[in-house]
């Protein structure tokens, strides 16, 4: 789970942690992203998609959904090109929703490179 630290947002700059998944979150998490992709391969909305199958962990559930729509932007924006017009029509989400988890997807890739950078210059020294 991503989590914003508001100390560093003040400065423009949030820091991201990625949860740690268990054994079992990582099974469901696999499982769930694979019936959400089949849901979404047969024509269903992002909402049918999600209703589809249901996480008993609320917190886990909210967490695949949203990295979920990350996914489907990565592959069908960046990797088939596909316009965000075309893709939230699909999905009959809104523009606005895809602009902004694309806009965060940019920021946590940002945040991460920069954190591996840091870390590779500390052990280069």
């Amino acid at each position: 789970m991503k989590k914003k630290d508001k100390a560093k947002k003040k400065t423009g700059m949030p820091e991201f942690t990625f949860k740690q998944f268990t054994a079992e979150e990582d099974r469901i998490y696999a499982e769930t992203v694979g019936k959400f992709r089949e849901a979404v391969s047969q024509g269903k909305t992002l909402r049918q998609a999600y209703e589809s199958h249901p996480v008993a962990d609320k917190e886990l559930e909210k967490l695949i959904q949203a990295d979920f729509l990350k996914i489907m932007i990565a592959e069908r924006h960046f990797a088939q090109r596909q316009p965000l017009e075309d893709i939230a029509k699909a999905f009959d989400v809104s523009l606005a929703l895809l602009k902004d988890t694309l806009a965060r997807m940019l920021q946590e890739v940002g945040m991460t490179a920069s954190e591996q950078s840091g870390a590779q210059l500390k052990t280069d020294d």
